[in-house]
């Protein structure tokens, strides 16, 4: 093993050094602020790097916007914020104990935002009696603090209503509105015996309704297909001796404001309708952010995060509840139907954010 020292006036500039010399691949030993005059400091870190036999063929260097030059980026990314954060002096400046400290750097590494955690776990802090502080006892505030801010709902009611609630999925292509439909539509029927018609926007999507048709046709639903608005007010109408109405969308870029405006004008004056904006929470944090600013002139019930469970971050999810006015229904914890849709509880949520950092939500 190859084990070096660098030295630089900022935590950058080392870590520009220590990629530069040894490579991605390198593993940071330890950090220490160095103090060289009154006025003047260093960063010294110490990393290190297995020898590889050199009967191997060279590593290619990827080309710049591959996969594994994204990868390299986040892999030194995350090293730097891991050194920092874990840094003595980091933590004396936000005159953080240790023990608080471990919590915050846990938090941070499981995505929560930097200043929400600060706020929530020094609000909690204030409300504990002096002496030593243990990890368990700060968590156990931390958490305390935290489900006072996140709003959580259950969307249907336990009476039958006289005309039936109608939601519709809408959310980002890919983050698995078609399948969190079919789930809920089981769990409704299955626990709650409600009566549920389905109908179906998407015929831009090739196979889209014939995989909705499995699921209804599994689960015994009536199932209508409607490619404008006044075959929407048909269907629903046709719909209205049922409980619940759930109305699947297509998937698009809603980054673009057209494709949102467009999605508008598909509902037009449907009666009644509410919409369950669905996220995958393995999205980055900036990308949930805008998606849910777009769509906010829809009457959004809640949102329900899938793919949790291909996630190490979960905290991109909490700041979102965090952010935004809009409470959590349900969370996607892998893709069996019915069994991984869960109601979000915060017992599920804070068991997510404090997992061990080493893998997301396993259901095996």
């Amino acid at each position: 093993m190859q084990i070096r020292t660098f030295q630089a006036t900022t935590v950058q500039g080392a870590m520009h050094q220590v990629k530069k010399e040894l490579g991605p691949d390198a593993v940071i030993l330890g950090n220490r602020r160095i103090t060289v005059t009154p006025t003047r400091s260093l960063f010294e870190i110490t990393a290190a790097l297995d020898h590889v036999n050199n009967t191997q063929p060279l590593a290619v260097t990827p080309v710049p916007g591959t996969q594994q030059q994204v990868d390299d980026d986040i892999r030194e990314i995350k090293g730097l914020l891991s050194m920092l954060i874990s840094s003595k002096n980091y933590f004396s400046q936000l005159q953080l104990q240790e023990p608080v400290a471990k919590v915050y750097h846990h938090l941070l590494m499981r995505g929560l935002d930097e200043k929400q955690a600060f706020i929530t776990l020094k609000k909690a802090l204030s409300g504990m009696n002096g002496g030593p502080l243990e990890e368990r006892q700060i968590m156990r505030r931390f958490c305390q603090q935290l489900l006072e801010k996140i709003p959580i709902v259950t969307p249907f009611r336990d009476t039958v209503p006289v005309k039936p609630d109608v939601f519709a999925f809408i959310g980002p292509t890919g983050v698995g509105k078609t399948t969190t439909l079919a789930k809920l539509a089981a769990l409704l029927k299955i626990q709650r015996r409600c009566r549920i018609g389905v109908v179906s926007l998407d015929t831009y999507r090739i196979g889209a309704l014939d995989q909705l048709k499995i699921y209804t046709d599994i689960l015994e639903l009536p199932l209508m297909v409607a490619q404008n608005v006044s075959e929407l007010l048909v269907s629903v109408e046709q719909l209205q001796h049922m409980d619940v109405i759930l109305i699947d969308t297509v998937g698009k870029n809603y980054l673009r404001e057209q494709h949102v405006r467009d999605l508008q004008e598909a509902f037009g004056g449907c009666p009644r309708l509410q919409h369950f904006l669905v996220l995958s929470a393995a999205a980055k944090d900036d990308d949930l952010r805008l998606t849910i600013k777009r769509f906010r002139e829809f009457k959004i019930n809640s949102l329900i995060f899938t793919k949790i469970d291909e996630t190490l971050t979960p905290g991109s999810m909490i700041n979102q509840l965090l952010q935004f006015p809009y409470p959590v229904s349900y969370v996607g914890t892998g893709q069996r139907v019915p069994e991984d849709l869960e109601p979000a509880t915060g017992k599920l949520l804070l068991g997510l954010l404090l997992a061990p950092e080493k893998g997301g939500h396993d259901k095996e």
